[in-house]
């Protein structure tokens, strides 16, 4: 077939895409874009690994939603969704639009597109997509699925050089094939977009002390600002969570860069905090953050679902008894929140399908969890920015839902602010164990064989 015929069918074919779903064309150009970007200085073997499992993710996600599609009963629905509050957030998102328009709506749905509950700025994303390319209750996935994986590909680019093509590769499917963060990143969610955002901070974090010009280091501080008040508009609390994450990655550098620094902290740091904690004013502050977790987590608790208690039985009967949150009650709260959050939901717990479908992914994460020590102490070893930057936002985000969480659904879901930058850190940590018990093997076999037949590990 000639040259000119293959480009007018190529052509043709682009076109009825467009015409049917113009944001399924706009999200094979950037998929183009990110896998490019992915695959960028890299050759070989690497760079087959990376394209097949990019590939595999984008296309195994853009199945997901064809599949929704196709089984959807458009005669008695006019979309269809993965999870309940997707179908809330596309129709407030098109009522935006069609206010955004001047069209004709229902009063109720001009009351509900400006409701005060679930109000994100990620609503007024979704809106301007529907503006661009008309009304896409589908194409609001693909959306989702492009954050998603640009951001993923944002965090293996950032630690790829600094921790090892292994430990970026591993990190990388970890985050593109765990089940529950596949789930999340097709929704038509705010995740996926606070996901990129939060991945671009951390970027911004490193460029700030690593670039080489000061005008460089004051566009990433400026932008670290910006993204910070945007992420605040996307989810309630993304600017403390953002600018904590950044403060103490900056801090936990400057201290394990200086031996002597970090010594002296460790002395002096309880001691001031003791002494801080002496103040009334002080804890009485202390007092009302922990009794405003706490009050967040008896909301949690009273959702419907499975939950789980990090209270006292008592303060249970009515939400106004957190205000009589004693101190050894407080210090039961802390201590059982974060480690609920590490284990909840227990295996031996399982009282659904779901959970019991789940379990495998929760095997997994005891495994990060238990690698993560050895992930931290050797990504230090290599880039001691990047592995403070990767602990900080884990963190900060591991921290705040622990001390909040209740409903183990939103606990699942929201572990997920933290597992994106763990992931890393594990994956560093695995590599270094399996070296360690691949020297421990090796020492004996090159002893009974003598010099010259030292056999080395080639996945490393």
């Amino acid at each position: 077939m000639p040259g000119w015929r293959i480009t007018l069918v190529v052509g043709v074919a682009v076109g009825v895409c467009y015409l049917l779903s113009p944001l399924s064309v706009w999200f094979v150009v950037a998929m183009a874009l990110v896998l490019h970007r992915a695959v960028d200085g890299t050759d070989g073997n690497e760079r087959r690994w990376i394209t097949a499992v990019l590939l595999v993710a984008i296309v195994a996600r853009a199945a997901a939603v064809a599949g929704l599609f196709l089984v959807t009963d458009h005669r008695q629905v006019p979309f269809g969704h993965f999870f309940g509050d997707e179908e809330y957030f596309i129709r407030r998102s098109i009522w935006l639009r069609n206010v955004a328009l001047g069209r004709s709506m229902h009063g109720a749905d001009l009351i509900y597109a400006f409701d005060d509950y679930s109000q994100t700025s990620y609503l007024y994303v979704l809106a301007f997509v529907h503006v661009l390319a008309g009304p896409s209750p589908y194409g609001a996935h693909l959306l989702g699925v492009a954050c998603y994986v640009a951001a993923a590909v944002v965090m293996f680019r950032l630690v790829r050089p600094a921790l090892g093509r292994v430990a970026a590769l591993g990190g990388l499917v970890l985050l593109l094939f765990l089940p529950s963060q596949f789930a999340w990143s097709v929704s038509a969610l705010k995740d996926p977009l606070f996901f990129l955002l939060s991945a671009t901070t951390a970027w911004l974090a490193v460029q700030v002390v690593r670039a080489r010009w000061w005008l460089a280091r004051g566009a990433a501080f400026v932008g670290i600002g910006v993204a910070a008040v945007v992420l605040e508009t996307v989810r309630a609390g993304g600017l403390p969570l953002t600018i904590g994450s950044v403060l103490i990655a900056w801090a936990t550098a400057g201290m394990v860069a200086r031996p002597r620094a970090l010594i002296a902290t460790a002395v002096i740091a309880p001691l001031v905090l003791g002494v801080a904690l002496s103040r009334p004013a002080v804890q009485v502050r202390a007092y009302g953050g922990v009794q405003a977790a706490a009050r967040q987590h008896w909301g949690h608790v009273a959702t419907p679902g499975y939950v789980y208690h990090l209270l006292d039985q008592r303060l249970y009967d009515a939400k106004a008894g957190v205000d009589d949150l004693r101190i050894g009650e407080t210090a039961r709260f802390v201590v059982r929140a974060l480690v609920s959050y590490v284990v909840v939901p227990l295996p031996s717990e399982v009282r659904s399908t779901a959970a019991l479908a789940y379990l495998p992914e929760q095997l997994v994460w005891y495994m990060i969890v238990l690698l993560l020590p050895f992930g931290i102490v050797g990504a230090l070893r290599r880039d001691v920015v990047i592995a403070s930057v990767l602990f900080a936002y884990g963190l900060m985000a591991a921290v705040t839902v622990a001390m909040t969480g209740g409903n183990i659904g939103t606990l699942v879901r929201h572990r997920g602010l933290a597992l994106p930058f763990f992931v890393w850190l594990s994956a560093v940590g695995a590599c270094d164990v399996l070296a360690w018990a691949w020297d421990r093997l090796r020492r004996p076999i090159d002893a009974g064989r003598g010099p010259g037949f030292e056999v080395q590990p080639t996945w490393l």
